[in-house]
């Protein structure tokens, strides 16, 4: 691990996307292409991980698609732990498989602090979140449940959130994409600017984007292939991503969404997860 200095910043998150295949294919999502995407090798995982060796951070995300479904699921999972054993590791799943396959449910178990459940109509499968949130927690793990609202009943919200309560788990709700909430288009400002919650995604092909909540193909920053990866990681932000100039984040202005209920992720609901991630 890097030695930090007074001052040094760290990173909250790294999250590496290890698969764009998934078993879901819902069709607001942006982060997956159904069967017919592909998994990271694991010389390119294990590469990343040399590069991330050189960066403070405190959360490291596996996600995809749906990272389970990666043949090396298993494998890579291990050789995070092993290389990172200090850092807290998080998996982002719709927990079909972990619901189906106990091999991989042992692996979660083993590797993983925190496991962070996509749940709604599109995902299809309030079944398997109803039958692994309490494993789960059993075993001790931080689970979040996140629904998106405009693909979920009324009536599959409110069995979530007691399913949450009654399990000490966390249910939190958000629009399509965590994005567009209804605010004006933002000038580059407050939290992004001066880069403070700080999250580093890095794709398949090892390019990377500062942001947690989403992404587009054209819009990565630099790569970790990069000779100076550490220092662009750490460098300041001047530039909108093409997705992000209506989001909270991004200004982080105080100004009010339109008919925003309390529960959606944005900047004062995403604390209370930030604080369980320091989700």
């Amino acid at each position: 691990m890097p030695t930090e200095t007074p001052g040094a910043r760290t990173l909250t998150t790294a999250k590496i996307k290890i698969t764009t295949k998934c078993n879901r294919s819902c069709g607001f999502c942006i982060f997956a292409d159904g069967a017919r995407g592909a998994n990271m090798p694991l010389e390119t995982f294990s590469a990343i991980l040399d590069r991330l060796e050189t960066v403070p951070f405190q959360l490291l995300h596996i996600n995809g698609g749906e990272p389970t479904v990666h043949r090396d699921f298993p494998a890579l999972s291990r050789i995070a732990r092993a290389r990172l054993p200090d850092r807290t590791t998080v998996l982002g799943t719709n927990a079909i498989t972990l619901a189906r396959n106990k091999r991989l449910l042992d692996v979660t178990l083993d590797y993983y602090d925190r496991v962070l459940i996509g749940c709604d109509d599109e995902h299809g499968n309030y079944a398997e979140v109803h039958a692994i949130v309490p494993v789960l927690r059993a075993a001790g793990k931080t689970v979040v449940v996140n629904s998106v609202l405009e693909g979920i009943a009324a009536h599959r919200l409110a069995e979530l959130a007691d399913l949450c309560a009654s399990n000490g788990a966390v249910h939190v709700t958000n629009y399509v994409h965590h994005i567009d909430v209804g605010q004006p288009a933002n000038e580059l400002g407050g939290r992004c600017a001066r880069y403070l919650d700080q999250h580093l995604m890095i794709e398949l092909d090892g390019s990377c984007y500062r942001c947690f909540n989403a992404m587009a193909k054209d819009d990565s920053e630099f790569s970790v292939w990069d000779d100076d990866f550490t220092a662009k990681v750490f460098a300041p932000r001047r530039h909108h991503y093409r997705f992000c100039a209506r989001c909270h984040e991004y200004a982080d202005s105080g100004a009010p969404a339109n008919e925003q209920p309390p529960t959606v992720w944005g900047p004062r609901s995403r604390s209370a997860l930030t604080a369980l991630r320091a989700c």
